[in-house]
């Protein structure tokens, strides 16, 4: 391994560092985003040998991905396929489902435009009751109202549904809309979106299985942002919301590490793997 390369190593694992996720990590969670971003494709594989060594440069211990592709497996997310000392896995059709689904809030480009909502109202408690939306599609205002993205078209008969246009956002819907919690976890990010893009910047290129580790905790960590806030306008945010300022560096922090070719990924695994065994 050359000076030059081992530079690069070292920057990138100082970016992957930046972006550690303050909180616990939920290891099946990080899977799935890095089946997302990597291999949601139809037939997409990525081999234990892979995972393993991605994984390893964001802290996760081999046995803890195991317990986590157990898990995946159980829940019906990954399929593996036991391939010689190794194995693949994939997504199952279901896992692919469910990842599309949520990939266009992911990676929309930024200025995001915010689709459509309503406000709904019901004339008793259990109306509005086991309606399904995707995240962060659901906001309940009361025990009888609600906003709601979409059309409505799938509420009861029974449901008021209103097309309105906002001209006053109090402080409660705000902080309804954007907990607390939520708002400091953003301005966290945003921080370490700016540490990570200042080191990497003005690099050219890196190893598959780098890119691969640092575009999984960009991902991840903005996965757990944008799929718990509400697709609203930003007149329901707090002053000093920083959804937009992040979209702008993950999309432009994406732009700067392309999403590796699995074959050169499992080629770069392989090779990191054989220098273990070697030590």
């Amino acid at each position: 391994m050359t000076v030059s390369e081992t530079s690069h190593q070292a920057i990138f694992g100082n970016a992957i560092a930046a972006l550690q996720d303050p909180q616990p990590q939920r290891v099946w969670s990080v899977i799935v985003s890095l089946f997302g971003d990597l291999a949601q494709g139809e037939g997409d594989q990525i081999s234990g040998v892979a995972l393993t060594e991605i994984c390893g440069l964001m802290g996760i211990r081999a046995e803890a991905l195991r317990v986590a592709l157990h898990r995946l497996r159980k829940d019906g997310w990954i399929d593996s396929l036991r391939d010689g000392r190794s194995s693949q896995h994939t997504l199952t059709a279901q896992g692919r489902r469910d990842t599309i689904s949520a990939t266009p809030r992911i990676y929309a480009q930024p200025p995001h435009k915010p689709g459509t909502w309503r406000l709904v109202s019901a004339d008793c408690d259990t109306a509005l009751k086991g309606i399904t939306y995707p995240p962060g599609g659901f906001i309940a205002l009361s025990r009888r109202t609600a906003l709601i993205s979409g059309d409505g078209s799938d509420l009861a008969d029974n449901v008021m549904i209103f097309r309105a246009t906002p001209e006053h956002i109090p402080l409660w819907m705000q902080d309804k809309v954007c907990p607390t919690d939520l708002q400091a976890s953003t301005r966290q990010f945003h921080q370490d979106l700016l540490k990570a893009q200042k080191l990497i910047e003005n690099t050219t290129g890196s190893d598959p299985v780098y890119i691969s580790a640092l575009r999984t905790q960009i991902v991840h960590r903005w996965r757990r942002v944008v799929l718990r806030t509400p697709d609203l306008p930003n007149e329901f945010f707090p002053s000093g919301w920083m959804g937009d300022a992040c979209r702008k560096q993950v999309t432009d922090l994406l732009a700067l590490l392309p999403r590796p070719d699995l074959n050169a990924l499992e080629v770069s695994a392989l090779q990191y793997r054989n220098l273990d065994q070697t030590d």
